[in-house]
């Protein structure tokens, strides 16, 4: 089942259930263009055999960053180097997915040279010297939509299959969804409709600007954990089934073990409740520690349509190779530094992964 093709509803196909999750890298440009070091390694993941590669989280403009040398798709400039991967990536067979992303209250006013904005201005207590975002205005919740059609024109226009809009990990979609963050008494704020109304805007605003074939996924942080609360499983399962109706091609659930099970129902497995409970035409990504054939098979047992890698991509190459010939991975955690330059990762890269949890386990010093 593993290296059974699926297709999703615009008709585009991947050859295998096996994805590459979406990592920061920090090794693009510090202008958003990318650069050699982030092409090698996106390349190399095509070529390793990946059914999907999907990037890092890109800027959508200049006011949506979230660190230091990130990819952007902000200005039509940026495309000569999108266009020769996506040509270079294209040869090997994979579908090739550019994660789009408003970092909202995340972004760095050092590089924005504006305080963050988001769904609302907020109090985050528990962290030291928080600065209380602002809130949108309606005009600039429409620009930011615009802002997301605009990045996936050029996203396709560089060749690229399609993109994942970037609602998981306490970025703007998600400070639109949680009640921790969106305190807007607005038709932005209050109940869940309205709570959803910013990502519905965007994803119509998005499939209404980009071909028929053009892939539109979403990730999605479903449940509360750490300091992103907020967040309820079933709500945000309503907000995946009008995403449906609104034209995402699939549904990437984010969590740290892709066995997990959910906060609100401890005794059910997270990504077997969702499956049970979202549009069955839908197909649903699963992420979370996955470093085996076995745990890639168990994945998509509990519900998984496609099961996606990062931690373990990082150190091995060609890792669908050895779940293909039922062989165990010949590299885990923690990873040396020297081990991951023979792999081809930058030290750029190797500096992200040494300080940004939860990649900070896959490196030790040499």
């Amino acid at each position: 089942m593993i290296f059974s093709p699926i297709e999703f509803r615009n008709g585009k196909k991947s050859g295998n259930r096996l994805a590459v999750a979406p990592m920061t890298t920090q090794q693009s440009q510090a202008d958003g263009t990318i650069s050699q070091e982030e092409t090698d390694w996106l390349t190399r993941l095509s070529k390793d055999g990946y059914g999907i590669v999907i990037s890092c989280a890109a800027s959508i403009s200049d006011t949506a960053t979230a660190f230091y040398n990130q990819l952007s798709l902000a200005h039509p400039e940026y495309l000569p180097g999108l266009k020769r991967l996506a040509a270079d990536m294209k040869l090997n067979g994979s579908l090739n997915i550019i994660q789009l992303c408003h970092a909202g209250s995340r972004a760095l006013e050092a590089l924005t040279g504006e305080k963050p904005h988001s769904a609302s201005s907020y109090q985050l207590p528990m962290i030291p010297d928080f600065v209380p975002p602002l809130a949108l205005s309606r005009q600039q919740i429409k620009q930011i939509a615009n802002d997301f059609a605009q990045a996936c024109i050029r996203v396709e226009e560089a060749g690229f299959d399609g993109v994942e809009l970037h609602g998981a990990n306490g970025y703007l979609f998600t400070q639109f969804i949680s009640t921790m963050t969106n305190l807007r008494s607005d038709e932005y704020g209050g109940d869940l409709e309205n709570r959803a109304r910013f990502a519905r805007e965007v994803v119509s605003a998005c499939r209404s600007v980009v071909s028929n074939d053009f892939i539109i996924g979403f990730r999605l942080s479903f449940e509360s954990a750490g300091l992103e609360t907020g967040l309820n499983i079933d709500e945000n399962i309503q907000i995946t089934n009008w995403l449906a109706e609104d034209g995402i091609d699939y549904m990437h659930t984010s969590q740290l073990d892709y066995a997990t099970r959910s906060v609100k129902y401890p005794e059910k497995i997270t990504i077997s409740y969702l499956r049970d409970r979202i549009d069955s035409r839908l197909p649903l990504l699963a992420a979370g520690g996955i470093n085996s054939r076995h745990a890639a098979q168990n994945a998509m047992d509990l519900g998984a349509d496609v099961v996606a890698i990062g931690r373990a991509a990082i150190g091995n190459k060609n890792v669908p190779a050895y779940f293909k010939n039922h062989l165990p991975l010949p590299h885990h955690p923690p990873f040396t530094a020297s081990h991951l330059r023979n792999t081809g990762i930058s030290e750029a890269f190797i500096n992200y992964i040494q300080n940004a949890p939860p990649l900070r386990s896959l490196n030790i010093v040499a």
